[in-house]
């Protein structure tokens, strides 16, 4: 064979081979396609040769957005006024901060000692006027100064009537010096006493002799003295104010009549008449229904709003 004839076969040959090659790597690369159709391709990222930091992912941006325009501020309701009617409180509990003021005192005491137990039995600081000379004037005002009640010297004075006064009774007829005298003498029957009242008076208070007389004795023992008012021409309080007494007056009666509707008709317009003026004194008598029926409408006053207090509390 010749040297050319070599030459062209081992051509041949190898382009035979290269042929073959080409030809198993397209068969090869379309099995791995196919594959790659049919399986999940897993990538394994290398393990570092050094822990890497640690470093906190960035937090989402918010986006700026202008804000909205503020809304225009509702408009604020007009203070709803406090009701006239409050809620009741337990009885014998009077409100904590009460914004009127009633004294209530119970006239003609002194006859009777289960009159002054009806009236402790309220259970709030009403006040006891005593009568002088009486079988049980000494014992009912103890008894009442002792369950803390304020005590007074129902002191009697002339009538324009002329009804009969009762003992200790002052009249005009007396000289200032009896007046002071039987005023001192009414107010040793009636120890606990630390204020006087009248006892209808009706002549007597408008007599302003007469009432510097008495009025002489109350400042000297230190005692208020409270005009029963039985006379729109009553001097009583002016003269007290003028010796520097501690004084004050009635608002309201409420037991001319001794009758259970009429009563509680007239406790009702003490609490209308207290809301009026802020603070009143009513007068009541020992020996009629009226401590029973106080007793009864305790929560009338606690709804309205009103301390019972003791006399001391509204004289000026």
């Amino acid at each position: 064979m010749s040297r050319r004839t070599r030459k062209g076969q081992a051509g041949s040959a190898i382009l035979v081979a290269a042929v073959a090659i080409v030809a198993a790597a397209g068969v090869t690369g379309a099995w791995l396609g196919q594959r790659a159709r049919l399986a999940p391709v897993s990538f394994h990222r290398p393990k570092p040769t050094q822990a890497a930091p640690q470093i906190p992912a960035p937090l989402p941006t918010v986006q700026q957005t202008q804000p909205e325009p503020a809304l225009p501020a509702a408009p604020v309701p007009p203070a709803t006024p406090e009701p006239a009617i409050r809620p009741s409180l337990p009885p014998g509990q009077p409100p904590l901060a009460p914004r009127y003021r009633v004294a209530i005192i119970f006239d003609d005491a002194g006859g009777s000692l289960d009159d002054v137990e009806k009236i402790i039995a309220i259970g709030r600081p009403v006040a006891v006027a005593v009568l002088p000379g009486l079988a049980y004037s000494a014992d009912v005002a103890l008894r009442a100064r002792e369950a803390g009640l304020e005590v007074l010297l129902h002191l009697p004075l002339e009538s324009e009537d002329g009804r009969a006064m009762g003992p200790g009774a002052i009249s005009d007829g007396m000289s200032d010096a009896e007046i002071r005298a039987a005023v001192r003498s009414d107010l040793a029957s009636v120890r606990s006493a630390v204020g006087i009242n009248n006892h209808m008076g009706s002549k007597g208070t408008a007599d302003r002799r007469v009432m510097r007389a008495v009025l002489d004795v109350a400042k000297e023992s230190r005692l208020y003295f409270i005009d029963s008012r039985t006379s729109r021409a009553t001097a009583a309080e002016e003269v007290a104010l003028e010796l520097g007494v501690r004084t004050s007056a009635r608002g309201i009666f409420l037991d001319n009549e001794n009758e259970e509707a009429a009563i509680r008709e007239q406790i009702r317009r003490l609490i209308l008449l207290a809301r009026e003026r802020g603070g009143v004194i009513a007068i009541g008598h020992a020996q009629r229904l009226t401590s029973g029926i106080l007793a009864g409408m305790l929560e009338d006053f606690d709804r309205a709003g009103m301390a019972i207090v003791p006399p001391s509390l509204l004289v000026r």
